[in-house]
């Protein structure tokens, strides 16, 4: 049986290594990109052999200061991640273990939160760039960061509700009856819980605050800019720098690469809370 059955499990394979391979490939072929010359990508045929060189990484940090921009991604993403959860953890506790009372109800309360996050973000573009036109906050880390939180609360706060669902509300009412406030049966028992699903919700929402780029496209000019932002400069009147482009492609998408595998552990456990009781 096991001999008949081995054919199958390696043609599988063969057919998965395929599938990856060709959801692979643009990645694979933007990293060559970057580690080659720039002739040597718009060559025809494709050369897929080639001596690797920095150049391209050199140029990208000598010539366009890509750093500065790398700095601004940072900050602005983690920046807002971080508040994003510290507000969206309580939100989400509350709306599944304290029960609201009076003419709003919790259900309406989270449908309004969902209207909230379908709105187009084309449509808010225009007064969000007046509003810090007026108050002086344009092209500022400050309006990136707070639009980033504004737009991701509502997502974070849906799915850390689910992880909440998944704790039994007995052990809330076990460490109120044991004399913790509110504050600190979240804090000292839910959180902890629900940590995983914390911390996944927190990936979600740094892939994308990181990847973002309407916003960041309006609200800055050169000081608050982005890294996916400032790649719109590789193209230039004299061609496209095409050495530039993949090196920074490496660099932005390397971060989220990172984080995410890095994460990975606690963002399988926290989307599968409650799956197996």
């Amino acid at each position: 049986m096991e001999t008949h059955e081995r054919p199958k499990k390696i043609a599988l394979t063969l057919l998965w290594c395929a599938i990856a391979l060709v959801y692979l490939f643009p990645y694979i072929w933007m990293v060559l990109t970057g580690f080659r010359q720039p002739i040597d990508t718009i060559t025809m045929p494709p050369r897929f052999l080639f001596t690797p060189n920095l150049d391209g990484f050199r140029a990208l940090f000598q010539t366009t200061g890509f750093q500065y921009f790398l700095f601004n991604s940072v900050v602005i993403s983690l920046g807002s991640t971080v508040l994003t959860i510290l507000a969206a953890a309580p939100a989400a506790y509350a709306l599944t273990h304290m029960p609201m009372s009076g003419p709003v109800s919790g259900r309406l309360f989270l449908f309004l939160i969902m209207v909230a996050r379908m709105v187009p973000g084309m449509t808010l573009v225009v007064p969000i760039y007046l509003i810090a036109v007026g108050t002086g906050q344009l092209d500022t880390h400050h309006v990136l960061a707070l639009i980033y939180i504004a737009v991701n609360l509502p997502f974070a706060i849906w799915l850390m509700r689910s992880f909440f669902r998944d704790i039994h509300p007995g052990l809330r009412e076990a460490a109120i009856l044991d004399g913790c406030s509110e504050l600190q049966a979240f804090r000292k028992v839910m959180l902890p819980l629900a940590a995983n699903g914390v911390l996944a919700t927190g990936v979600f929402v740094f892939i994308a605050a990181w990847n973002e780029f309407l916003f960041a496209l309006v609200l800055t000019n050169s000081n608050a800019s982005t890294a996916p932002l400032a790649m719109l400069g590789f193209r230039t009147q004299w061609g496209t720098l095409w050495a530039q482009i993949g090196a920074a492609s490496v660099l932005v998408s390397s971060p989220v690469l990172v984080f995410a595998i890095a994460m990975q552990k606690y963002l399988l456990r926290g989307l599968t809370m409650g799956s197996v009781k």
